[in-house]
């Protein structure tokens, strides 16, 4: 599996392709070959169907066509922006670590000094971050949002394709 996610951020990372006035498509061909492949595989797995076409398209007007960019609750600018510090992911980590070691028979305080070590901050805060409210970080909380605004636009290629 780690070889495939390898692969994948290998081509999709690659230098642009260079085209000049000597390039003819067939030279490109098997670039392009490999970086739709990895592109598809990037988009949950798709393959070169009419469904899986579909949903590559879909996929990347969500992603960068800014007629479908979608503000959420959970975004911190905007109308609808609860606005505050950044959410990351250390505090969901640390209280996830935590209850890993509560779970395994440690008491609090020998607990918050293993994961104190593992995360390098003080045993005070591990033991704290089981008593403060610990939000999802930013990218998870905008995660239901988006399937919500990808099956609608699903629901919407496929009537439009009805027609």
């Amino acid at each position: 599996m780690d070889d495939e996610l390898d692969w994948r951020a290998e081509v999709l990372s690659r230098a642009p392709m260079q085209v000049s006035d000597e390039t003819t498509p067939e030279s490109l061909v098997d670039e392009m070959t490999e970086r739709l492949s990895a592109l598809m595989a990037s988009c949950n797995g798709v393959y070169p169907t009419e469904e899986g076409w579909r949903q590559l398209a879909i996929e990347l007007a969500l992603r960068y066509h800014p007629a479908f960019k979608i503000e959420t609750p959970a975004d911190r600018t905007g109308r609808s922006g609860k606005g505050g510090k950044p959410v990351g992911f250390e505090n969901f980590a640390v209280r996830s670590a935590m209850k890993n070691q509560i779970g395994k028979g440690l008491t609090r305080t020998e607990a918050a000094k293993i994961v104190a070590k593992m995360f390098g901050i003080a045993p005070g805060t591990a033991r704290n971050s089981l008593t403060r409210k610990a939000p999802p970080p930013d990218f998870l909380a905008r995660q239901p949002y988006e399937i919500k605004a990808e099956n609608a636009l699903l629901l919407a290629a496929k009537m439009l394709a009805q027609k």
